[in-house]
């Protein structure tokens, strides 16, 4: 017999993405949410802002969009790649232009203890190198904003400094 696995809803690895635009010199976070199929999903609410954006003010987003991690069950059958929080809230008219003008950074914890997070980003889409740092879930907000905007800013040079 086959037991579906109840999940501990007060361990969960919170989880976001952010996608950065120069061109279109904008910022979106978007908080996600785990269905009970264990299928990870984007958020309809994202804070959608100028970038840059203030270091001190993105780490204390960062934090606040991590903690609207939740689990929330959808049937996501019926979703179109068009209904994508992130797409909507861009500036761009079609995905394929959105996967080429922003970059995409996720960052989740390590671990259920949500002590350590992983900020990774990759230069571009579909690309099979990865930047990534880890740092701490109570580091000060500028630091993990500076911890951000470095991910972002490798990935747009293509250099690890």
């Amino acid at each position: 017999m086959f037991f579906k696995k109840k999940q501990d809803k007060t361990k969960l690895i919170k989880r976001i993405s952010i996608y950065i635009s120069d061109k279109q010199k904008q910022l979106i976070i978007a908080p996600k949410h785990e269905n009970d199929a264990g299928i990870i999903y984007e958020q309809d609410k994202c804070l959608v802002t100028e970038n840059p954006m203030n270091l001190s003010e993105l780490g204390k987003e960062v934090i606040n969009y991590l903690n609207l991690f939740s689990i929330k069950d959808v049937n996501l059958r019926d979703t179109k790649s068009s209904d994508w929080p992130a797409f909507k809230n861009s500036k761009v008219k079609s995905i394929r232009e959105f996967k080429q003008e922003y970059i995409c950074i996720s960052i989740e914890s390590v671990n259920n203890s949500n002590l350590i997070l992983q900020i990774e980003g990759k230069p571009y889409n579909g690309s099979e190198l990865t930047i990534n740092s880890h740092i701490s879930f109570h580091a000060n907000n500028e630091e993990i904003g500076k911890r951000v905007m470095k991910i972002y800013e490798t990935c747009l040079t293509g250099r690890i400094t």
